[in-house]
């Protein structure tokens, strides 16, 4: 619950965390101030204060999870033998795997739909792709370089085709289910990998 004695940007945190629940329960048509409001257990004029209009408000849900999963990213450790135990797990911390990233890729999905009308809310969603890929590309070419995939691949096309992977399990696992199980998706992810680093020397 929010309360008056807490900063403003926790505050504003615990109003999104409030939003991405009614956006995954009612949708973004369905959300409103109010809704956002009484899941967060305040009035409608403290949202008010931190978000002018829903419009508002959306975007800054949007950031907010991009933020969450930028740092998960970040908590993947670079310190690992194989540039291939990174790459995976930099992947796997952004599917929908367990209930918490669940909930998020529902949420994600509905932003999704809102980025096709709004400029603003598509160029936060094209930041952040592009700050994917290039982390990506970036972690392929030094897996070229300790020789761990094949010279002959392009790092950049493989990031993409990596992104378009990840992208497609959080749909199908989110509105489809059965057969895109945390399992099925975890051997989807290593299938790929194990093809991508495969023959490499």
């Amino acid at each position: 619950m929010v309360t008056e004695n807490r900063p403003a940007d926790e505050r504003r945190h615990e109003i999104a965390k409030a939003l991405m629940s009614v956006v995954a329960e009612h949708g973004l048509e369905r959300t409103t101030i109010r809704r956002v409001a009484d899941a967060a257990g305040v009035s409608v004029g403290l949202v008010q204060r931190y978000f002018a209009s829903k419009d508002d408000l959306l975007r800054f849900g949007i950031e907010y999870v991009y933020e969450r999963t930028r740092a998960r990213v970040a908590a993947v450790p670079l310190d690992q033998p194989e540039v291939r135990t990174i790459v995976e797990q930099i992947i796997v911390v952004q599917l929908p795997l367990n209930d918490e990233r669940a909930h998020e890729s529902r949420v994600w999905l509905a932003f999704i739909e809102a980025t096709l009308s709004d400029a603003t809310k598509r160029g936060i969603h094209v930041d952040a792709t592009r700050e994917l890929l290039d982390g990506l590309t970036r972690a392929l070419a030094g897996a070229q370089r300790r020789g761990e995939m094949a010279p002959s691949l392009d790092p950049s096309q493989e990031a993409m085709a990596l992104v378009a992977l990840m992208d497609g399990l959080v749909l199908h696992a989110t509105a489809t289910g059965s057969p895109f199980d945390r399992d099925t998706v975890r051997t989807a992810v290593r299938t790929h990998l194990d093809r991508l680093f495969a023959g490499a020397r």
